[in-house]
């Protein structure tokens, strides 16, 4: 089923177009407007009439697209432009006309609450303060275990504060100054917002997404997707201070700034920057996920809200889209699992590796689904820009070499010239690469007698227990050429017997 989500931003006006299947879903197409209703507004609080009329002119237009891709439903949302316009029933009136749907005007604590819901269920991260900083307002949420403790909106956007503080086309110390004053007094009028010292920022929004290109493109970083990427306080520093030279005519225009954001960016920057020095917090996380994806995790989840684990779902969802019908990494982390938690306890390289083994797993064989003679290659490219929530960008690169270990040693040279690897990052690759190998070699010669793993391990050696002989004998071939590296890299011998009753009294399972 089809189904499409559009947001009347006071900045941009954006459609998603899903394919729904279940709990499961893929985005089809996006497509964006920088139609900026909240530019322009009247002293006492009207919408421009040019700028409106180019909105409906781009929801009319959204309603072509959708019936021509076939979008079942449709849910739409308008947020603080619409909310605090005079002319909001004249705009709804013709919203309604050119959609042929009903638009729905979020409050200022509903975005806020959308915003988290699309945070907490593609984030591996209990503990943050996330903002979402819009073309009118910005939204503050706290939250703690996973749970929203306090939301706000204010209307600190891009827009007004480009507009209040003059920031369109120079940028002076002495502005700049002003805007963090103002900024640190409306922070200062929130008691709550001491409670989010030192928490991680998690960032939404357009301008977020331009900092963290920002700082990709300047470290050689440009392979990550935006969602997940993180930035350090001192980042944020030295990205403010490229902007503001650039914006005074000394400096070069930064890498990555869209030229649509040139007037309103700087203001957000400065939000940014000035939020993180005022909570102390050393991180900021960028999310592509806010309102919309709230939207669609309501529609999914229903009653339920947010998934219980986050990378558990998205691989599961990834799965369910891109993978043919003979995936068997599931069935795979069966074996590799258990490997894993025995191998782990002898290195201690990769004893928190455990969410990247699973993905590695999860996930090996995707690129036969593109070329089989190139699968490995294509299954690196594909496991390093697939959609992985709950994992960091280092996290996800480090299960895309993995799961692609001995075949991919040029990239991993690639890679570690650039220094986004380190020799210790290669040698937790090769060690989750070979329990990889491992767990495939016993797979495959198990293929017609599967059963749970049984194994021993000593001081010095795996023991690895199988049904019978003709299935030890295709393990031992199949690893036979990885053996000795094997044994350097974990301390012991690997050796395959055929099964006991009962195992010795240390056997792992």
């Amino acid at each position: 089923m089809k189904l499409g989500i559009i947001d009347i931003g006071s900045n941009s006006i954006r459609l998603v177009i899903l394919d729904i299947q279940g709990t499961s879903y893929r985005i089809t197409d996006q497509i964006k407007h920088s139609a900026r209703l909240g530019q322009d507004m009247s002293a006492d609080g009207y919408l421009d009439q040019k700028r409106m009329d180019y909105a409906i002119q781009v929801l009319a237009h959204f309603a072509i697209t959708m019936h021509t891709k076939g979008v079942r439903e449709v849910l739409c949302v308008a947020t603080e432009a619409v909310r605090r316009a005079k002319n909001q029933n004249q705009f709804l009136s013709r919203a309604r006309k050119a959609l042929g749907t009903e638009v729905r005007i979020l409050s200022g604590l509903e975005e806020a609450y959308y915003d988290y819901l699309g945070c907490v269920n593609t984030l591996d991260i209990k503990h943050a303060l996330a903002f979402d900083i819009g073309g009118s307002s910005t939204e503050l949420i706290l939250i703690r275990n996973r749970l929203l403790v306090e939301s706000v909106s204010l209307r600190l956007g891009s827009i007004p504060l480009m507009e209040m503080f003059d920031l369109s086309a120079k940028a002076t110390d002495q502005q700049i100054e002003r805007l963090k004053v103002f900024l640190i007094d409306q922070f200062k009028m929130l008691p709550w917002l001491s409670q989010a010292k030192g928490l991680p920022l998690i960032g939404i929004g357009g301008s977020v997404r331009t900092t963290g290109k920002i700082d990709r493109l300047r470290k050689s970083q440009g392979e990550f997707i935006a969602h997940n990427y993180s930035l350090d306080r001192n980042d944020l520093h030295e990205i403010a201070s490229l902007v503001v030279n650039w914006k005074n005519h000394s400096g070069q225009r930064p890498r990555g700034l869209p030229r649509d954001r040139d007037d309103i960016y700087t203001g957000s920057l400065i939000l940014i920057e000035t939020l993180a020095d005022y909570l102390g917090s050393e991180k900021l996380f960028v999310s592509g996920a806010g309102v919309r994806d709230g939207i669609l995790f309501e529609y999914l989840l229903g009653n339920r809200k947010f998934v219980p684990d986050v990378l558990e779902f998205s691989l599961r969802n990834f799965i369910q889209n891109h993978m043919s019908e003979d995936y068997d990494g599931e069935d795979l982390w069966q074996i590799t699992e258990p490997l894993f938690d025995q191998l782990s306890s002898l290195e201690p390289e990769i004893r928190h590796m455990k969410k990247v083994m699973k993905t590695t797993t999860f996930l090996h064989d995707i690129g036969k689904n593109i070329n089989f003679f190139q699968r490995d290659r294509n299954t690196f490219y594909s496991i390093l820009n697939a959609p992985i929530h709950g994992l960091s960008q280092k996290q996800i690169l480090l299960a895309a070499c993995s799961a692609t270990s001995g075949s991919s040693d040029d990239i991993l040279k690639e890679y570690l010239g650039k220094r986004l690897l380190t020799q210790r990052d290669i040698r937790v690759i090769r060690k989750l690469g070979l329990i990889l190998k491992l767990a495939k070699a016993i797979s495959y010669a198990s293929a017609s007698n599967p059963a749970p793993l049984e194994m021993n391990l000593t001081k010095s050696k795996l023991e690895i227990y199988l049904p019978d002989q003709i299935t030890i004998q295709f393990a031992r071939e199949d690893f036979s050429f990885h053996s000795h590296e094997f044994r350097s890299s974990f301390g012991v011998a690997l050796d395959f017997f055929q099964k006991k009753n009962p195992l010795p009294k240390n056997a792992g399972h």
